[in-house]
């Protein structure tokens, strides 16, 4: 192997192994969740999920990675009526920007008589679902494969995203199509890993190959913000070279996904204790709901007492319990009583945030399994509504609860509360960048076979008629059109409720995780967006878009920041926090605090923030 390669790939690998994080994965909007950074920088929303699972990640220099969200969407133009421009042109036959009422056919680039094989990672921990063993036989498959000429052979981890990338770049068995992680190509995350890859020869270069299909076009230039282009997709280092195709970005900005990230009760606890679902919307209120529950003797559905609150794996997303404890900012930065700029990692806040989390944990109010659990552990307890409080975003609550627990107990179903108000009482806002800053993505061995066959694989799904075939099914078999939207039959409505295997045996596991630029929701084509019990969720995580330069973005420009970067690679607040949120007292909680702010202290943040307030300064209109 080239030593430069494996050099570089290991010393990537000590650095995700010093620098495991937690957090919000998703790019489209940051709810009341703010996930803090190495450098106390929050996470900006994320990202689409991009599995039934999401999973979490931030990256430890503080950037704007997906908070879900992941502000997200389109930075299109405004003289289409849909509120974007095709950039491939609007003429293709069977390609349209408005809403198609009925069947369409693509002109594909390229015609195959043939079909061929090729290998696709899916690299994401959780993602397995949407894969099941037999989905190549599906229907829906099969007629992907038949216009297309592809065949999938589709691999999925259980281990981390990090972890799986950097294996199969260190040992050079990179299959011929990857959906991975994208958050930044900052260091700590995987991008990163995916940036080396590229810049040592090992991924396939799109320039001169992508410019032939103009749904993948597409897919490269809307719903990514300039940022996330500057920064990441077209990064120096690439000398004009191309190397990833974003998925689950929106088209216009009614398409971007409000995740709906909400602190989550059992409805028939939080009925019987006789709160509503806005009282619990402060620390107070909710630390005398778990006490009531610890107190009253619930049970989950076989008789077991249940936790009064927890998380998903790895604890995931317990931040969205601790949403009174920030000031709202868009960034990981605000400006202080005498408006001068300072990292939130000096918050007085994080002291009270710090505490509270640890009385919970004291109280075992809190599962302190949580910060370390398994998937499959995680949803063993929740399957059977064991615990009463939980945190995560709405589509991963219901698909999984619609499954394992409300056919049979619907009384116990997940209700949003609060929101989460901070100090002056605020509700949270879930600022959102016009256009992702990191995204899922996907991208290819530099070897692979026909390239141009794979590419017209992601140009047909693309299209409307591959919207229609991966989203929807076969008409007739699986859909009908109703009032012009295309919509599932009641039994596979069904099924897709409660027998997600069944559902995605049919080979709707491919789409989702080959679309870029998604018009669907604004299309009003999601159905299960259009959920009430969707719709009310996102009333208690309501988002607002913006555009322009934040505090966050400049902080990569500050001449430091690759030295400070350097000298916080070996330690990562995520884990940090989680070992002062269990540690034995109050004390040696701050402590730990303390010792962290120091590293920040020692490694620059004092001339990074100098930095910052200059360019404030002299922009009052950058965002913070």
């Amino acid at each position: 192997m080239n030593k430069r390669l494996l050099a570089s790939v290991l010393a990537l690998v000590m650095v995700f192994t010093a620098t495991a994080c937690t957090g919000d994965t998703d790019d489209t909007v940051t709810t009341t969740t703010t996930t803090t950074t190495q450098d106390g920088q929050t996470t900006e929303d994320e990202t689409d999920a991009p599995t039934e699972d999401e999973t979490e990640d931030t990256t430890p220099d503080g950037t704007d990675e997906p908070t879900e969200t992941d502000g997200t969407e389109e930075p299109a133009g405004t003289e289409d009526p849909t509120g974007t421009e095709d950039p491939a042109g609007t003429d293709e036959p069977g390609q349209v920007w408005e809403a198609p009422t009925g069947s369409v056919t693509y002109d594909l680039v390229h015609e195959y008589d043939d079909v061929k094989e090729y290998s696709f990672l899916m690299a994401w921990n959780g993602g397995a679902g949407q894969f099941p063993i037999g989905f190549n036989d599906g229907p829906i498959t099969k007629a992907i494969e038949e216009r297309t000429g592809v065949r999938l052979n589709v691999e999925t981890i259980v281990s981390s995203e990090r972890e799986k990338l950097a294996t199969v770049f260190m040992s050079g068995t990179i299959p011929d199509m990857t959906n991975a992680p994208h958050w930044s190509t900052n260091p700590g995350g995987e991008g990163e890993l995916i940036k080396e890859a590229a810049v040592n020869g090992q991924l396939l270069n799109l320039v001169g190959l992508y410019e032939d299909f103009p749904n993948v076009v597409r897919s490269m230039t809307v719903g990514v913000s300039d940022v996330y282009v500057e920064r990441d997709l077209e990064h120096p280092d690439y000398n004009g070279g191309r190397f990833v195709i974003p998925t689950q970005t929106p088209r216009t900005n009614d398409d971007v996904t409000n995740w709906a990230y909400n602190v989550w009760v059992r409805g028939d606890i939080l009925q019987d204790l006789g709160y509503t679902q806005e009282q619990i919307n402060n620390p107070d209120t909710l630390y005398e709901f778990l006490k009531a529950v610890q107190e009253g003797g619930f049970t989950d559905v076989n008789g077991q007492p249940v936790i009064p609150a927890g998380s998903w794996h790895n604890g995931w997303s317990y931040d969205t319990m601790l949403g009174s404890f920030n000031d709202r900012s868009m960034t990981g930065w605000h400006l202080d009583e005498d408006g001068k700029v300072k990292n939130d990692m000096f918050g007085d806040w994080q002291e009270d945030r710090l505490l509270f989390m640890r009385k919970l944990n004291a109280e075992m109010l809190f599962d302190q399994e949580s910060f370390t659990q398994s998937d499959s552990l995680a949803r063993e307890k929740a399957a059977t509504g064991r615990v009463a409080m939980l945190t995560g975003h709405f589509p991963h609550q219901n698909d999984f609860f619609a499954a394992e627990l409300y056919p049979t107990n619907p009384e116990m179903r997940y209700v949003p509360v609060g929101p989460m108000e901070n100090w002056e009482g605020k509700t949270p806002i879930g600022y959102t960048r016009e256009g992702r800053t990191g995204s899922p993505v996907l991208f290819f061995n530099a070897n692979v076979d026909e390239p141009e066959r794979v590419l017209n694989f992601v140009d047909f799904i693309n299209s409307d008629e591959g919207l229609l075939l991966s989203l929807y099914g076969i008409e007739g078999e699986h859909y009908s059109w109703v009032d012009g939207v295309p919509a599932l039959t009641d039994a596979w409505k069904e099924t897709q409720a409660t027998d997600a295997n069944s559902f995605y045996l049919q080979g709707y596991g491919i789409g989702p995780n080959v679309i870029g630029a998604d018009p669907t929701k604004g299309w009003g084509w999601d159905a299960k967006y259009e959920d009430e019990n969707y719709a009310e969720a996102r009333e208690f995580a309501p988002m607002e878009f913006f555009t322009g330069a934040t505090l966050d973005d400049l902080s990569e420009s500050w001449e430091g920041r690759p030295a400070y970067n350097e000298s916080l690679a070996t330690i990562d607040w995520g884990d940090e926090q989680e070992r002062a949120f269990l540690a034995p007292s109050d004390e040696e909680a701050l402590s730990i605090l303390e010792n962290y702010r120091q590293r920040l202290v020692d490694a620059g943040i004092e001339d990074m923030t100098a930095f910052l307030q200059e360019q404030l300064d002299n922009d009052p209109d950058i965002h913070w």
